[in-house]
């Protein structure tokens, strides 16, 4: 299995996501900063943040009136702006020099514009999701950001981190978005409470998973934190069974093989290296 296999329920919906990704960041003040941002997005990521969004909205209903898919379209838009926003910062922050086999933007252009063209970039983000969303979602929004930062200071201010430390980080840092990701989207399909709840299980437990076994492959896990690959698959069949709420489809099977593809990809290379 190809992770593009995994896009085929909302590959019409990805391409529709990125004319939106690329008219948001296609009027920028000056072609200085026009040129930054396009280099950024010359060699996109897997997208997997407007995926689960866009699957989690399908999961509940594949047939959304044309405003609420505007919606839908361009949270998908403004999520993936505010991860790639996080990373930018991110590769300052660790002094990286690579991204998706690119040179980062603080090599090439200095620390302090990346910093600098890191805000912008979260600047389109809030700006796209607070057009594409309800007013009452816009707390959410603002308390993700809050914990995603506060996870990065944990992070920072341990450089021998407990085990429960370790796992707190990794969900503020990671698994909570993916987690709102998924939740926002199937609120905006019309899910129910308990299909709400389950999409938000389903969010958090891949998002553990994938940041364990990123971590595993990176050999970024301290041998005495007794985190492992088998820890990960944990997190991961607690996200398959979180989709029992759901009724059969294209969707569900796309979530599921999400999961199963990042433990045996990850797997495979974490074994290997």
């Amino acid at each position: 299995m190809k992770f593009e296999d995994i896009y085929n329920p909302i590959k019409d919906d990805l391409n529709l996501m990125e004319k939106e990704l690329k008219g948001v960041c296609g009027n920028l003040s000056t072609n200085y900063l026009q040129e930054i941002i396009e280099y950024f997005f010359k060699i996109p990521g897997k997208r997997l943040r407007p995926t689960l969004a866009l699957l989690s909205a399908g999961i509940v209903n594949n047939n959304l009136p044309k405003s609420t898919h505007g919606q839908l379209i361009r949270f998908a838009a403004g999520i993936e702006l505010m991860h790639s926003a996080s990373l930018i910062h991110d590769d300052v922050i660790d002094g990286d020099l690579f991204r998706r086999g690119q040179k980062t933007i603080s090599k090439i252009y200095g620390k302090k514009i990346a910093v600098l063209v890191g805000d912008v970039v979260y600047s389109l983000a809030f700006s796209t999701i607070a057009n594409s969303l309800p007013k009452e979602f816009e707390k959410i929004i603002v308390d993700l950001t809050e914990y995603m930062c506060a996870a990065e200071i944990i992070q920072a201010d341990n450089n021998s981190p407990t085990r429960e430390i370790y796992l707190n980080v990794i969900n503020g840092k990671t698994a909570l978005f993916m987690s709102v990701s998924c939740k926002i989207a199937a609120e905006l399909a019309g899910a129910t409470k308990k299909q709400i709840t389950s999409i938000e299980e389903y969010g958090l437990n891949l998002g553990m998973a994938y940041q364990i076994m990123d971590d595993c492959m990176d050999k970024d896990i301290n041998s005495r934190l007794n985190i492992t690959v088998d820890d990960a698959k944990l997190y991961g069949d607690r996200a398959i069974d979180s989709l029992n709420a759901f009724e059969d489809s294209s969707y569900k099977i796309s979530l599921i093989n999400l999961v199963n593809f990042i433990l045996s990809l990850s797997h495979a290379k974490a074994s290997a290296s």
